[in-house]
């Protein structure tokens, strides 16, 4: 609700971002084109942090509605993961990825991506939370596809908040199977 992240396909572009300059214009998001202001506070590689400046009440109001764990769980969708077959993988276009790893046709792991912050449980474990940061290498750039490294760092102590945004997003997940929903909402309770 703070900023915004914009990656930029072509780094020559950053001249025109440098920090403190403010810019403006149509943020397309969840099917929705509306007007936003904004000011870049930091830069990463070729991504650019931004802050709203006087967010646009209906932005805010869509962005308060598409963020609602709910929603963030209703619109996960299952995806084929060709180069990992022991792998099942929920994404939705907000920022939510539910990887669920396999060993004998068994879960025996899962991550939860919520944004920046995650939640992981594995086979003989309790649940931890934490934040999935980049490194400042660009890693891998074809195009627009980009694929970089992200270091998971643990909490000291698990994010409660976060437990409890995840079991209502895994509520309303559509998962194919009803036994995916079990598992993963048992070690969130456990954990609470």
């Amino acid at each position: 609700m703070g900023g915004l992240a914009i990656r930029l396909v072509d780094r020559e572009d950053l001249a025109f971002f440098p920090v403190a300059s403010e810019h403006q214009g149509l943020l397309k998001i969840e099917g929705l084109k509306l007007p936003c202001r904004f000011q870049v506070r930091y830069l990463r590689g070729t991504m650019i942090g931004a802050e709203w400046i006087n967010l646009d009440p209906l932005l805010k109001e869509h962005l308060e509605k598409i963020s609602l764990p709910k929603v963030l769980g209703s619109n996960l969708k299952a995806y084929d993961f060709q180069d990992a077959p022991n792998t099942i993988w929920y994404h939705n276009p907000i920022g939510v990825d539910l990887l669920l790893y396999l060993n004998d046709s068994k879960i025996n792991r899962w991550t939860l991506f919520v944004h920046q912050d995650f939640l992981s449980w594995d086979d003989g474990s309790v649940v931890k939370s934490g934040r999935s940061l980049a490194e400042d290498e660009e890693g891998y750039a074809h195009g627009i596809v980009r694929l970089e490294t992200r270091l998971l760092n643990d909490d000291e102590q698990l994010n409660m908040r976060l437990v409890e945004v995840a079991i209502e997003l895994v509520k309303s997940a559509p998962f194919k199977e009803e036994s995916i929903r079990q598992l993963v909402l048992n070690h969130l309770q456990g954990a609470v």
